[in-house]
């Protein structure tokens, strides 16, 4: 196989359906085709977050889609030779001859391993054991050398029909424990390889990489964004470690920011040059409180005033401050009787969306809650009301006082909506309703929909994940029609 200097002039928006790969880590994506649950969901979400690898088109990852020799190269050259992969980039090469290229000026592919591929053959599907080659060339020497002459151990049953150079890479993904190879035994050296396959390999290799590179000197971008609107908050230069923590790299937050993690973990590897951090914007209670702590700063406030602030209304969860609002007292968190509970009450008319044969209609509906969180239960109303989602709501409960019971309902501080559709489940067993299929049932509340945005605001917590330790609505309790004042 001879390495040329050689060049297609082929079309990057007929390619780019294909596979694209960017200079900077891509924006967190949840794509159609890739569920938590699919086995390769992490090592496929990490490369889309390095900017290792994108989708294909129209909200999909294709991880069963088939690779080809260029689309590999790119990725293996786009993770352990980047310079090399943007400088034929720059010399006009198209996106699979930059990755052919730069794999071998890196000495990724190798004249004497004579692989089957030429600049012609790009578009061909990779074999595993190719592949394999590829990635144990991408290993740190020390590693290539352990593995250079492999006894012939029977490592797979189709062990015996490599030869030395795809005996040696085998060898050294199954001892690194980048490979374990099909459930069937063997190693499938002659199937091509899967997207989901190939990124989960190269990943592994990756750590590998990063794990003998620990400690070698860097210089990284390190940038914040606006997780809500993507906005780029800040772009700092760092010379770090390779394995360096990158929150230790971090000054204090933007103003009115909370630092909300980073995209494609929190350390530094070797693949790349640029990271992000991300920010999420402060609610309007955070803000006041940020803004009462630089008064403090100012000597304008007094850290002892800080229990009895008003921003204390509008945080999730109960407080002193809410106790006082709701009971007139810090120590009280419910009504003795149904009879001083219903002094409390007040009766209110809120605008609503209602559906009728597919059709979005206004209206409204009268709901009876604590009176001195009337005006507050109005005004998120008004903004699911007005806000474009227009989520249209067929049912509501609120202020119900049952003797024996402990639930905000009996203090007129917790709203239902839409009950049927939004059931309530502890550990897999349904208690109240018959369904919850958010995006596919429009009354089912979905956890980034307006209603929930928008309850959050105002200091409510969402029955939906207030209570449960993660989404699974298998285990934990899950009250997904539910909103409370003092939950959380």
């Amino acid at each position: 196989m001879m390495v040329r200097n050689w060049c297609v002039k082929v079309s990057a928006l007929a390619l780019a359906g294909v596979m694209s790969l960017s200079v900077l880590p891509a924006q967190a994506a949840e794509y159609a085709d890739l569920g938590q649950d699919h086995w390769a969901y992490e090592e496929m979400t990490r490369a889309v977050e390095l900017g290792i690898l994108q989708g294909v088109g129209n909200n999909q990852l294709a991880p069963a889609l088939t690779m080809s020799w260029g689309q590999f190269l790119a990725l293996v050259t786009r993770t352990f030779a980047p310079d090399d992969y943007q400088s034929a980039l720059d010399q006009g090469a198209a996106w699979d001859e930059a990755g052919y290229l730069a794999a071998a000026s890196a000495g990724i592919l190798r004249e004497e391993d004579a692989l089957s591929v030429s600049p012609e053959q790009l578009g061909e599907s990779i074999t595993r054991e190719d592949a394999a080659v590829l990635l144990y060339r991408a290993m740190p020497e020390e590693i290539q050398e352990k593995y250079a002459h492999p006894e012939n151990e029977a490592l797979f049953t189709d062990f015996d029909q490599m030869d030395e150079v795809h005996q040696a890479a085998v060898s050294a993904l199954a001892d690194t424990q980048v490979s374990s190879g099909k459930p069937d035994g063997s190693f499938g050296r002659t199937d091509p390889i899967q997207r989901c396959d190939g990124t989960v390999l190269l990943m592994r290799t990756l750590n590998v990489v990063d794990r003998a590179r620990t400690g070698e000197t860097v210089t990284i971008t390190l940038y914040g964004v606006d997780s809500e609107s993507g906005q780029e908050l800040f772009r700092q230069e760092y010379v770090t470690e390779v394995g360096a923590y990158l929150y230790g790299l971090l000054e204090d937050a933007p103003q009115y920011y909370v630092f909300d993690g980073f995209q494609g973990g929190g350390t530094v590897t070797s693949a790349c040059a640029s990271y992000c951090a991300q920010y999420r914007p402060m609610t309007q209670a955070e803000r006041e409180e940020a803004d009462f702590w630089d008064k403090v700063d100012q000597g304008l406030a007094s850290a002892d005033d800080y229990w009895t602030q008003p921003f204390w209304l509008s945080m999730q969860g109960e407080n002193e401050a809410k106790h006082n609002l709701l009971f007139g007292s810090t120590e009280k968190r419910r009504f003795d009787s149904q009879a001083e509970a219903q002094a409390a009450m007040t009766t209110i008319t809120v605008p609503i969306w209602t559906l009728s044969n597919g059709v979005k209609k206004a209206s409204t509906t009268t709901l009876q809650v604590h009176a001195a969180i009337a005006d507050d239960v109005k005004a998120i109303f008004t903004e699911i009301y007005n806000d474009p989602e227009q989520f249209p709501i067929n049912g509501t409960s609120s202020f119900r006082y049952v003797e024996g019971t402990t639930g905000e309902h009996n203090c007129g501080t917790a709203i239902d909506l839409n009950a049927n559709e939004n059931y309530q489940i502890r550990d897999g067993q349904v208690l109240v309703g018959s369904c919850w299929e958010p995006g596919t049932n429009p009354y089912s509340i979905a956890p980034d929909s307006s209603v929930v945005r928008i309850f959050e605001a105002h200091g409510w917590s969402w029955g939906g994940d207030a209570w449960a330790a993660d989404s699974d609505d298998a285990t934990g309790y899950h009250d997904y029609m539910h909103f409370s004042y003092m939950g959380g």
